[in-house]
């Protein structure tokens, strides 16, 4: 079974790559129209607004998968292969299931412990059960790595603290404002990040809260949660803006929702107060170009890591408890697929030396019919003989054609061990022989007798 992660996160690609990587809409499916090709391969793809995964697991193990994946990124999401160059994580094996289970826990992503990513993955995985990319490997997998995720917050304090983007962009903006209550806070969207971040933000009661998104029930919804009637329709984005001194906004929409040519009128209208945005969408809603205009003060979700780093810095002991316990859960789920994986190899290989036997016992058998009774010794012979080769054959001839890279002292050590090379044989070929000798003596007994010649 091969087992592959390619993506990036916020670690290894800066934003305005990750959100050209995002794994939504159309790019989603023509990654799954192109992997979802290949019949065998199962598939998951996992976007969030830090990172764009690919996983794939193989039945067959075969390779070259690292570059076929990287293609499929570059051609779903009209990014050039220079562009990935460097960007892109690889991790293959063991390494690639550690992976996943070490972001179902939160301690892969850039605010520690966040609780959105659990699910994320699920919801990921669900979605390719739902196209039919998900099978024996993948549900195992997964499903090992969202239980053991759960695990981790109930038995550790990952889960305490600073446990979200949207905790961290208030904190944020508490280092800009020393003072809330006289601010008018608008939020745009209704999905569950700006949930959170509506939450905290009402932890400092700020003067004015006002909700809106698209569809106007949705963002009754949310501000009714809060107990407050706040909400406005979309198309009063703009008066909104001018009203507001802070917008925090992670809509889901493909394309920026504000630009600078929309705020351009705003700016008289709202006679130069300061006007500060928080940005945790990705792709992102506000255009770059928006922080560029006069007191405008724009922050996303990369300048969300300097808080974040403080994070990671106090709660190392936390990280490496969690990552222990993953670690641990990821390495049982390891087990239980290479079990199930060489059961399957095992009932193959049976499978083909029973055919090969098959086939040389009845090219023997013919042989027989034909041969003068003092010739039986040399044809169980030659039959031994071309049934050993005809074993070894394959692994032999892989053996030979290893890649350069590969070492021959591995392959010697497997071979030494598989097939108890150290130790005496006699005992192990008698088991062999003895069976086979006698399965063709019994076919031989029961071949009619050979007419005699004419004297």
């Amino acid at each position: 079974m091969k087992i592959v992660m390619l993506g990036v996160n916020h670690r290894t690609a800066p934003l305005l790559l990750r959100e050209r990587l995002a794994l939504v809409g159309q790019n989603l499916d023509r990654v799954y129209d192109l992997l979802g090709r290949h019949r065998q391969v199962e598939v998951v793809a996992l976007s969030t607004c830090n990172r764009s995964e690919l996983y794939l697991a193989d039945p067959e193990d075969g390779e070259g998968w690292d570059a076929q994946l990287s293609s499929v990124f570059a051609q779903c999401c009209s990014v050039g292969a220079d562009e990935l160059a460097g960007s892109l994580l690889l991790y293959s094996g063991d390494d690639a299931v550690r992976h996943l289970f070490h972001v179902a826990g939160g301690i892969d992503s850039m605010v520690l412990g966040e609780p959105q990513i659990l699910g994320q993955v699920k919801r990921a995985y669900e979605e390719a059960t739902r196209r039919g990319t998900v099978g024996p490997a993948f549900n195992t997998i997964f499903q090992e790595a969202i239980a053991a995720a759960k695990q981790v917050r109930h038995a550790t304090a990952i889960g305490q603290g600073r446990v979200s983007i949207g905790s961290v962009a208030v904190d944020f903006a508490r280092q800009i404002f020393h003072r809330f209550d006289d601010k008018t806070v608008v939020v745009v969207g209704a999905g569950e990040l700006v949930k959170l971040i509506l939450r905290h933000m009402a932890a400092l009661s700020p003067a004015k809260t006002w909700v809106t998104n698209r569809s106007l029930d949705h963002a009754r919804q949310l501000a009714g949660s809060f107990g407050t009637e706040d909400a406005r329709p979309f198309d009063q984005l703009d008066d909104l803006l001018v009203e507001a001194d802070i917008v925090l906004t992670g809509t889901g929409a493909a394309q920026p929702i504000m630009t600078a040519d929309r705020f351009m009128p705003l700016l008289r209208r709202r006679k130069h107060r300061p006007l500060f945005l928080i940005d945790v969408a990705l792709p992102r809603d506000i255009e770059p170009a928006v922080g560029e205009l006069s007191d405008i003060y724009l922050y996303n979700l990369d300048d969300l890591q300097q808080v974040v780093a403080q994070t990671y810095e106090e709660r190392s002991d936390e990280v490496e408890q969690c990552r222990s316990m993953l670690d641990h859960a990821a390495g049982e789920c390891i087990n239980e697929v290479q079990h199930r994986d060489i059961g399957q190899i095992i009932k193959m290989l049976r499978q083909k030396l029973h055919q090969i036997g098959r086939l040389e016992q009845q090219r023997t058998v013919n042989k027989i019919r034909i041969a003068p009774p003092d010739d039986m010794a040399r044809l169980i012979e030659e039959h031994t003989q071309r049934l050993i080769n005809k074993v070894l054959h394959l692994p032999l001839k892989a053996l030979d054609r290893r890649h350069p890279d590969e070492s021959l002292s591995e392959y010697a050590q497997a071979l030494h061990k598989l097939f108890e090379l150290d130790k005496e044989l006699d005992r192990e070929l008698d088991s062999f022989i003895k069976p086979v000798s006698k399965s063709i003596t019994a076919q031989v007994a029961q071949l009619p007798s050979k007419p005699q010649s004419p004297s």
